[in-house]
């Protein structure tokens, strides 16, 4: 029985690439936290939350920071933010400045967030 099962599960990795961690690197890895409220890939619908996809990269950067340090003050931004260093921080801001910015609409309304 354990070694059906041990199959399916190793099956199961190779069935679903978003399993694997590696497709995308450490960089996708890292935004799994922020899936829930940023939408996959740093889209969602304009609101309250904003999207991420396609922001400039200085910018994120700059607002992940300043979440991190506690000069930006956000309900839960705050706390999440204060376990990552620079460097995760810069590879966040560089995986979602990539991501297009999608049909979803933007809810950028300052031209330094883009």
């Amino acid at each position: 029985m354990r070694v059906v099962i041990g199959s399916l599960m190793v099956g199961l990795a190779f069935a679903v690439p978003g399993v694997q961690g590696g497709n995308q690197g450490e960089p996708f890895m890292l935004t799994n936290g922020c899936i829930n409220c940023h939408g996959i890939e740093g889209q969602r619908p304009p609101g309250v939350v904003p999207s991420l996809a396609g922001r400039s990269e200085a910018y994120l950067y700059e607002t992940l920071t300043a979440y991190r340090d506690g000069t930006l003050k956000g309900t839960i931004m705050n706390r999440v933010m204060r376990e990552y260093d620079d460097q995760m921080l810069r590879q966040l801001a560089n995986y979602y400045s990539r991501l297009p910015s999608g049909s979803l609409g933007s809810d950028c309304k300052d031209a330094s967030c883009r």
